[in-house]
């Protein structure tokens, strides 16, 4: 069973003990809960123990209030699954804790029905699984992107040089057509692009340099890296 560790921040012992009492009852999930009565208590139990996958955070706190509590958690962590919970529903108080980032809102009086606290949790960790799965299919598409502009750009750098051997090739194919200087000139484009080639394929292990074209709105180009000389190589003094 998949372990899940709650934060409940609640002032009333007797809805908090509700609260812990839904928890153990969960065949889904084994929550380990720590409760505390303010938002300090709160921000002590984070620094004890990091942070907590779910927060069930009632509003209307002695000292700092519940609102005022989400804003630094959120500063902190976008991760954490947080319910918020008041004896009101007001819609000025639901409009500010979605805004700042909470998963759900539950007022005290449908907190009555114990499986109203249950679907709010389950819904705000699968939420956060699919948040996951979609930045996982993102950061896939990006790679398959930059292994597709790396392959032009090995093209591009390989293709230029091969041309030119082409061209080469075929002037030295055939015997007497040249004459010695037009034979120099030749060979001497054959070594150079030889060694261009080369030079590409010694960089390709190091092909890791991004840049920004700034004037083609951010496009992303992937470029091969130069060798650095021996006084870039070496540390500064």
């Amino acid at each position: 069973m998949v372990t899940r560790s709650v934060l409940i921040i609640e002032d009333e012992e007797s809805i908090s003990l509700s609260f812990q009492h839904v928890l153990k009852q969960s065949v889904d999930y084994n929550y380990t809960v720590t409760a505390v009565g303010s938002a300090e208590e709160a921000l002590q139990a984070i620094e004890r123990s990091g942070m907590f996958d779910i927060v069930l955070l009632d509003i209307f706190l002695p000292g700092e209030n519940g609102i005022d509590f989400l804003k630094k958690l959120r500063s902190m962590d976008t991760e954490t699954v947080v319910i918020c919970i008041s004896g009101t529903q007001d819609y000025r108080i639901v409009h500010d804790v979605f805004k700042l980032g909470a998963d759900d809102f539950i007022s005290k009086v449908e907190l009555s029905n114990h499986y109203v606290l249950e679907k709010a949790i389950f819904a705000g960790l699968e939420k956060r699984e699919y948040q996951r799965r979609l930045l996982q299919l993102e950061i896939q598409a990006q790679r398959m992107e930059a292994i597709t502009t790396i392959i032009r750009t090995i093209h591009h750098e390989l293709n230029n040089p091969l041309a030119i051997l082409r061209l080469a090739s075929s002037k030295l194919g055939t015997p007497g057509s040249l004459s010695d200087e037009e034979l120099r000139n030749y060979c001497t484009q054959v070594q150079e692009n030889i060694d261009r080639m080369a030079d590409v394929l010694k960089r390709l292990p190091m092909f890791h340099e991004e840049l920004f074209n700034t004037e083609l709105r951010g496009l992303k180009v992937y470029a091969l890296p130069r060798e650095h000389t021996a006084s870039e190589k070496q540390p500064p003094q």
